[in-house]
């Protein structure tokens, strides 16, 4: 009876604890004119704290639908966070913890999350790029901006470019075309190497420390460790990143259309 009575027990506290909710901290570090709301109790129009109350049942990672909605004549560029893409819907993931560590008996706990999403005035805006962890900006003034998850990083620090006409974005890096070429600024460790010889008007996209651009030769790729290999293509257009999930792996992959097809490589 005893054995009963304990079982029965444990099972209430796990079941409280998975159907009771919990409020967590998101931080909205907030850049230009905007709104990120959620129904789970976000709604900022300048940066702030929010309380996201978390729905049972509070068991794993939990996800959080929320939205930025750009001020007249803004434009969302990105979230500065792992579960977003520059999309202006993100189902931001609270990151979960048993309590006890083992089984779970007491309940989860859950971390705070950061969030950096920016809007920028759309009448400047030449051309943008983002990453999960930075978004940088190429303006008709001339200059680049960048903002990052983590304020004040080596890619938020644009060196002097000249006639900056696009911008990609990586994880640690980002790149401009530039009069001269491609330039990459960032971790020092993470700047691709071996840029080949590119030729306007192209497209360019990152994935960590590689950048593939489509210019009139075709697709060209390179890293830290020099070109890389891509697949073979008749026709290839509109060069991007895009979120793939295969039986061995999920993330990012660069990716073109060709002749009617899509294909994808992780470069």
């Amino acid at each position: 009876m005893n054995y009963c009575i304990k079982w029965i027990s444990l099972f209430s506290v796990l079941l409280l604890s998975a159907c009771g909710a919990q409020e967590v901290e998101l931080n909205v570090k907030l850049v230009g004119q905007g709104t990120i709301n959620s129904a789970a109790g976000v709604d900022c129009s300048e940066p702030c704290v929010a309380m996201v109350k978390l729905s049972p049942p509070l068991i794993g990672n939990k996800r959080v639908k929320t939205s930025a909605t750009p001020a007249p004549g803004f434009v969302f560029l990105g979230w500065n966070h792992r579960s977003c893409t520059d999309s202006e819907v993100c189902d931001i993931e609270f990151m979960g913890l048993c309590v006890d560590q083992l089984l779970c008996i007491t309940g989860m706990m859950y971390f705070e999350e950061t969030i950096r999403p920016v809007f920028v005035d759309a009448s400047y805006l030449l051309d943008s790029g983002w990453s999960e962890s930075a978004v940088c900006a190429a303006f008709s003034s001339g200059e680049v901006e960048c903002w990052s998850r983590y304020q004040g990083d080596e890619v938020e620090q644009v060196p002097a470019l000249n006639n900056p006409q696009q911008v990609a974005v990586g994880g640690n890096v980002a790149c401009a075309q530039v009069d001269e070429g491609i330039h990459c600024w960032g971790f020092p460790n993470f700047l691709p190497q071996g840029a080949p010889q590119v030729y306007p008007p192209l497209e360019m996209e990152m994935l960590g420390s590689r950048i593939c651009v489509l210019d009139q030769e075709g697709v060209k790729c390179w890293g830290t460790d020099g070109p890389r290999d891509t697949p073979e293509f008749t026709d290839p257009a509109n060069l991007r990143k895009q979120y793939m999930i295969t039986p061995n792996l999920r993330g990012n992959q660069f990716c073109v259309d060709d002749a009617g097809e899509e294909k994808c490589w992780w470069g």
